[in-house]
């Protein structure tokens, strides 16, 4: 009998939106309507229900914490973790979890400040976001016989995905290529909202904490999880960031 292929699942997100200018030409970033940073975090796993199971217990643990019972009202019923909305009391539990999770998860970081981009990607959203998410993407597509990307990506059309997926495979081919690595051939995207897995919300919070140490110069979250993160990389001011040389 065969041994089971290893399997991983990468779980992306982002905080801060790849948009740059709007459909009239206007510089969203210049005229301050856009944010200057996009910052896309990857949680890659190898036990994705396992992974999952650990982010729902976190989740009934807070919704019946006696604590935090009058701040759960029917409008918010925390279905999900999701760093933009949870209140802070959540946010901060949440973020202690991220610290101490057990689970085995490798979380990686970009950060793409935008007008430092070259310019036909300051014109091309969705070329911008896709070619952010290859470089965070394309060391770690060739490493497993199977792999798994799931994109917090839900409402973008079947024309974008496509256009993403493509952009993601060019780019680590041609890494494959230029370190003389074989890389899969094919790779399983999916793209699904962001409360359908944990994996999901966890990168959210990741990319929200490392998002709001750039655009905001906060660093309250971030110092919650950084020594969880292992490798945080700013894209065009070619800079990278890891434990031995924290952000």
């Amino acid at each position: 009998m065969n041994a089971e292929k290893r399997k991983s699942y990468i779980f992306l997100d982002e905080s801060g939106k790849p948009e740059i200018y709007s459909r009239k030409g206007v510089n969203l970033v210049s005229a301050g309507t856009a944010s200057k940073f996009l910052v896309i975090a990857a949680v890659k796993t190898e036990n994705h229900l396992s992974l999952q199971e650990a982010v729902t217990e976190e989740r009934l643990k807070m919704l019946r914490n006696s604590a935090l019972a009058a701040i759960f009202s029917p409008a918010y019923s925390l279905n999900a973790f999701h760093a933009q909305t949870d209140y802070p009391e959540v946010k901060q539990r949440f973020y202690e979890w991220i610290r101490d999770c057990v689970q085995d998860i490798k979380i990686t970081v970009i950060v793409a400040e935008k007008l430092k981009a070259y310019p036909h990607l300051q014109r091309d959203a969705g070329r911008f976001y896709a070619t952010v998410a290859g470089q965070l993407l394309k060391r770690y597509l060739h490493m497993e016989e199977g792999v798994e990307v799931i994109f917090s990506r839900r409402d973008s059309s079947l024309k974008t995905r496509e256009r993403l997926e493509l952009v993601i495979d060019t780019l680590r081919f041609d890494f494959a290529e230029q370190n003389r690595i074989i890389a899969p051939t094919h790779i399983v995207y999916h793209h699904n909202p962001h409360y359908t897995h944990g994996g999901l919300q966890i990168a959210d919070y990741v990319a929200h904490a490392v998002f709001e140490v750039f655009e905001r110069d906060n660093r309250r979250w971030w110092e919650i999880i950084k020594d969880h993160v292992g490798y945080t990389q700013d894209i065009f001011n070619k800079k990278s960031y890891s434990r031995g040389n924290p952000l």
